[in-house]
């Protein structure tokens, strides 16, 4: 369960970028709460990107992702070998909030993730499958377990699933 700070950070980050994110996954298979719990958590509420980046999915450096006009290094947690250790990494930089965005959706069309898109019931499953596919360095339980309460905020506020 989440307090009520998680649901008013939420709630100001889905005003915010809800309509951008819901336009941007119609029809893609992916849940609504499970992409804005993923953004809000990735992105610290879009206060932690990397400095100038526009980069809400905490995706790492791709000169082929489309929309990428360079790369930002930052300092962050990755999981090497089971140790959690601070790292500074290369993340993709975008023109503008919305590039990002469609930048992180375009991450999770890659067919590593097709089947998180397609078979998950919930987004809590959805947001597993796509961490055990790869999406983080961070194991995948650990993973689902620091995006639960943003996820069910999304859900009680947005009350929106799959966007069809």
């Amino acid at each position: 369960m989440y307090g009520k700070a998680t649901y008013n950070r939420i709630k100001q980050f889905t005003d915010k970028y809800g309509i951008g994110i819901a336009k941007s996954i119609a029809n893609t298979g992916l849940y609504f709460p499970a992409v804005v719990g993923q953004s809000a958590y990735e992105s610290g509420y879009g206060d932690r990107i990397p400095p100038n980046s526009n980069n809400f999915g905490g995706i790492k450096y791709n000169p082929n992702l489309a929309g990428v006009i360079g790369y930002v290094e930052s300092d962050t947690t990755e999981y090497i070998k089971g140790v959690k250790k601070n790292v500074k990494q290369k993340f993709a930089k975008f023109r503008d909030a919305e590039s990002g965005f469609k930048a992180h959706i375009q991450v999770l069309m890659l067919d590593r993730y097709k089947n998180a898109r397609l078979n998950a019931k919930s987004p809590e499953q959805q947001i597993l499958m796509i961490a055990e596919s790869g999406y983080t360095t961070t194991p995948p339980q650990t993973y689902l377990n620091n995006l639960k309460s943003l996820i069910e905020a999304s859900r009680d506020y947005s009350k929106l699933g799959r966007i069809v």
